[in-house]
């Protein structure tokens, strides 16, 4: 229930901001990366940092990365509600604009962000059976530094909102959304549960 009501006002949140991207291209109208950006503060908060537990914070994350998650959006290679219809709004160069903007940014731990009513807080006990999930399953490979590294493969989990992070782990189980994944991770979450996944999201959130 509580995932459903923050989709809700993602999604219209989204439709809001949706129809302000399509056109010209803003960006040989002299647009800044800045301006560009803008758009995305309605759901990832000012500079990427994410205000609210269904959205992640970005700021910091390699332009590289960002760039190719908006082209997966873009394509429907990564299935989405919003994002998908927002991304298309886009050229390359806008894209790139947008991705180099929030990549300069610097990185703020989501759960030391204000407080949310509908924040799901760190649970202590989960986070340290978490740690012995993550290394059994040997997420570290990737993952490296508990989660801090990030590179154009892989996103900042440390840190990130807990909410955010089930929610991704439950999308990336389930088979059905065909999100796109290193064939080994996918292997990895399909042998964990509901709650080894929850646990693993509690241990990477909160470190810093």
């Amino acid at each position: 229930m509580q995932r459903a009501k923050i989709h809700m006002v993602v999604l219209a949140g989204g439709f809001l901001v949706g129809g302000m991207m399509f056109g010209t291209s803003k960006a040989e109208a002299g647009a800044t990366g800045a301006m560009l950006a803008n758009t995305c503060a309605g759901c990832h908060g000012t500079n990427g940092q994410s205000g609210g537990p269904a959205m992640p914070t970005i700021a910091g994350m390699p332009a590289e990365y960002l760039d190719t998650i908006m082209a997966d959006f873009k394509s429907g290679d990564r299935p989405s509600t919003i994002m998908g219809r927002i991304a298309k709004g886009y050229d390359k160069k806008e894209t790139a604009m947008i991705s180099k903007f929030f990549a300069d940014k610097k990185w703020q731990n989501a759960m030391s962000a204000p407080q949310s009513q509908n924040r799901t807080h760190l649970d202590k006990k989960k986070a340290k059976k978490g740690k012995k999930l993550a290394k059994k399953a040997k997420c570290g490979k990737c993952h490296e530094d508990g989660g801090m590294l990030q590179d154009e493969d892989t996103p900042r989990m440390a840190g990130q909102w807990v909410d955010y992070l089930i929610f991704k782990m439950q999308d990336l189980k389930n088979e059905h959304l065909d999100v796109p994944q290193p064939k080994k991770m996918a292997k990895r979450i399909k042998k964990l549960s509901a709650s080894e996944l929850e646990a693993i999201a509690h241990f990477y959130a909160g470190n810093k």
